[in-house]
């Protein structure tokens, strides 16, 4: 038996119409917390499928739960060009298994700045301003992510729009609360005083991995591997703290002299960088930059089926929709 509640869905993308018959095109990615798919609905609207791995050994069922619907917790309230879009998740109703349903991306921008040849800085400006932008709107919000890095950001499939993903360890910061606890994100982009307290500003570690991902699109090259000061380079940063950015203060070690999201957007050279909206244009198609191995995979995902006679068979329902790993259909529970 299924049951639906409502949540919030961006107007700038086509909702698809969810069907056990939508097709499985392809995997997008496989992280620590589970993979994501990309799957196809009959009126050929793509949306990403999200799926947790199981509980871990030390978990209870009620524990996992929360965790793992932590996400669609965060992201349902959400509205934002530059933030992923929640359709639904999808449990069993043993809970063993959850299901995300999202708006459609690319590979994430690790993978797409890898397999392209050359790309210009007003580019990756553009796209550093369009994750600020949505970092503005989480901070506005009293909502830090903590986990932003490259392989948290895609674009839209129309390579216009980047999208911030992955809120598994984002934090909504009450005035009571105050601060963010425990040592979350990945260490190339974490900020040092999540190393060396458990009580931290999060909105500050937001800031400090927006930093590094300039430093990253300016350098073509990481400034550290770790902010710790074992770390040689970050030691010598921090003693010096002198390092040639066209924002001061981004990566200041003291998150208390570390400039807010708001300060930085008001920035003369922030304000002068072109990028895209939903009234502006950058200037450069980012679809002829990047790779676009999605787009391509759906393609001939759909070119297979009109050569085959686009006709669906008995046997046609390996990739479909309610194939759910080994859980019994009588077992889903649905919530929108």
């Amino acid at each position: 038996m299924l049951s639906t509640t409502a949540t919030a869905v961006s107007p700038l993308a086509p909702v698809p119409r969810f069907s056990r018959f939508d097709k499985k095109v392809c995997t997008l990615g496989k992280g620590i917390s589970g993979y994501v798919e990309l799957y196809m609905d009959r009126h050929k609207v793509p949306y990403a499928v999200k799926v947790y791995h199981t509980k871990e050994t030390f978990e209870s069922k009620d524990e996992f739960r929360k965790r793992v619907l932590h996400e669609h917790a965060m992201l349902s309230n959400l509205c934002h060009r530059n933030i992923i879009t929640v359709y639904k998740y999808q449990k069993s109703k043993l809970g063993s298994k959850v299901k995300l349903y999202m708006e459609a991306g690319t590979e994430h921008l690790s993978k797409l700045l890898k397999t392209t040849a050359s790309h210009s800085v007003d580019e990756l400006l553009c796209i550093w301003k369009q994750l600020c932008q949505g970092v503005q709107y989480l901070h506005s919000l009293n909502i830090c992510h903590r986990d932003l890095k490259l392989e948290n950001l895609v674009f839209d499939l129309d390579f216009r729009h980047l999208k911030i993903i992955d809120f598994a360890t984002a934090e909504e910061v009450t005035l009571k609360q105050g601060q963010s606890i425990g040592l979350v994100g990945s260490e190339k982009y974490a900020a040092p005083e999540t190393f060396a307290s458990l009580k931290y500003d999060g909105k500050a570690t937001d800031i400090w991995s927006i930093g590094i991902i300039l430093y990253f699109f300016l350098k073509d090259e990481f400034p550290w591997e770790s902010a710790r000061h074992n770390n040689q380079k970050f030691k010598s940063y921090s003693e010096t703290q002198s390092m040639e950015m066209p924002i001061s203060q981004i990566l200041a070690i003291n998150s208390k002299q570390r400039l807010s999201i708001s300060a930085i957007m008001q920035d003369p050279w922030f304000e002068s960088i072109h990028s895209c909206g939903n009234n502006t244009n950058c200037g450069i198609i980012h679809k002829l930059t990047f790779s676009i191995d999605t787009i391509n995979t759906i393609e001939r995902h759909y070119r297979a089926k009109r050569d085959s006679g686009a006709a669906s068979t008995a046997t046609d329902t390996v990739d479909t929709i309610d194939t759910i790993d080994t859980i019994e259909r009588s077992e889903i529970v649905e919530h929108q």
